[in-house]
């Protein structure tokens, strides 16, 4: 699958990132000193069996489509460790908000976690090494068939023309490659780089259909517009995106790019 960073438009204008935008005070409006939180935002999964349309669901209003097109205001890294290889309502045992920590959200192993296996990476008072433990022969490649037994993913907040609140869509294990390769070669900061998100079938190493998100440059907005950006979005999503998971009572200061 290629990853070429390709265009059909070089700049694209975004008239409600202007300095001092409306945007930007209608959120801060519609926040009311309270702080952004994940669940304030549209999530949009990668859909299963190797479909080629998302699916958005805004307030019970789906709209399908096949093409996600939006400015990419922000990039978040997930991880998570179930307890079993096949999860349903079980809740996870490990959650990363950063590839580099992990922090535990329940105490229920299930039947196939070792408890010994885990505690070696235990680094704290439910902190555990993310980045050893999901390199490691019990989480790593080739715990789980080919794959890993830890689940990584991306989260990517899209800002669609016209609308206030960024999208989330999830980038799941069989799409990460080709978006990190993308995504380093953007020739423009995130915030200013307007992406398209496509889905091709693909076949994993079972042989299993799964939904793979190829994506493009569509163009970039101005230097100007990509501060307004920068500042409205970017700042707090990060900071949105690096709180504690739920479960964990730690502190965490960030620094704004």
């Amino acid at each position: 699958m290629s990853t070429a960073i390709a265009t059909t438009e070089k700049t694209i204008d975004y008239p409600a990132l202007a300095p001092n935008s409306r945007q930007a005070r209608i959120i801060a409006a519609n926040l009311d000193g309270e702080p952004m939180t994940e669940m304030d935002l549209v999530k949009v999964a990668t859909p299963l069996g190797g479909s080629t349309t998302w699916n958005i669901d805004i307030d019970g209003n789906v709209e399908s489509t096949d093409e996600i097109v939006g400015l990419l205001v922000a990039v978040a890294s997930r991880g998570v460790l179930w307890p079993s290889a096949n999860p349903t309502a079980q809740r996870p045992i490990l959650v990363s908000h950063d590839l580099i920590t992990g922090y535990r959200v329940s105490d229920d192993l299930g039947s196939e976690i070792d408890p010994d296996a885990l505690e070696k990476y235990r680094i704290g008072d439910r902190r555990y090494d993310w980045a050893a433990l999901s390199t490691g022969p019990e989480f790593g490649f080739g715990s789980s068939g080919s794959g890993k037994r830890v689940k990584e993913s991306r989260l990517l907040a899209i800002l669609r023309q016209g609308e206030v609140w960024p999208l989330l869509v999830k980038i799941g294990p069989g799409s990460l490659g080709e978006w990190d390769s993308f995504s380093k070669r953007l020739p423009c900061f995130r915030w200013e780089a307007i992406v398209g998100l496509r889905l091709a079938k693909a076949k994993g190493a079972s042989g299993n259909p799964y939904s793979q998100v190829v994506p493009r440059l569509v163009g970039e907005i101005s230097e100007e517009q990509g501060q307004v950006a920068h500042d409205t979005y970017t700042v707090p999503l990060k900071v949105m995106f690096a709180r504690p998971p739920v479960g964990a009572t730690v502190t965490v200061t960030v620094d704004a790019e």
